[in-house]
């Protein structure tokens, strides 16, 4: 299994820069896409504040949420996090040479919680912190 961050996931379902690098690594994936309800809720704060920035509009960023669901729905397999993964988020989040912000903390948590063998994201200093911890991460490129 492999944990998608929702940086990848906003780039598949919102064209930027990156879709064409986030479109290509899923439709090249091994294994089974996983994503969490934390990715959810992130996903759906990120498509509400672009709403509120004007960057979409509110019936377009109403029909990427329902488009996000329905994928998820029939692609994605969702991981519900449980009491240990805010627990070894909280562990790892004490490792202050790890510079992790919270709700990435949880994220690899929750992956590696449920024994994901990589975690994939456009976010180089969560990968960085990800290595310091051992965790099997594969950062896309971004150029």
């Amino acid at each position: 299994m492999i944990y998608a961050d929702t940086n990848v996931l906003l780039s598949m379902f919102c064209p930027d820069s990156l879709s064409a690098v986030a479109a290509k690594w899923y439709a090249n994936s091994s294994g089974p896409v996983c994503i969490s309800a934390w990715t959810v809720i992130e996903f759906r704060a990120n498509i509400g504040l672009r709403v509120r920035k004007g960057l979409l509009s509110r019936p377009i960023g109403l029909a990427v949420m329902k488009q996000f669901d329905a994928a998820a729905m029939a692609n994605l397999h969702l991981l519900a996090p449980a009491q240990e993964h805010f627990l070894q988020a909280g562990e790892w989040l004490a490792k202050t040479e790890c510079a992790l912000r919270a709700g990435d903390a949880l994220h690899l948590a929750i992956a590696f919680g449920h024994r994901c063998e990589q975690f994939v994201s456009f976010d180089q200093p969560l990968g960085a912190a990800a290595k310091k911890l051992g965790l099997p991460f594969l950062t896309l490129k971004t150029r």
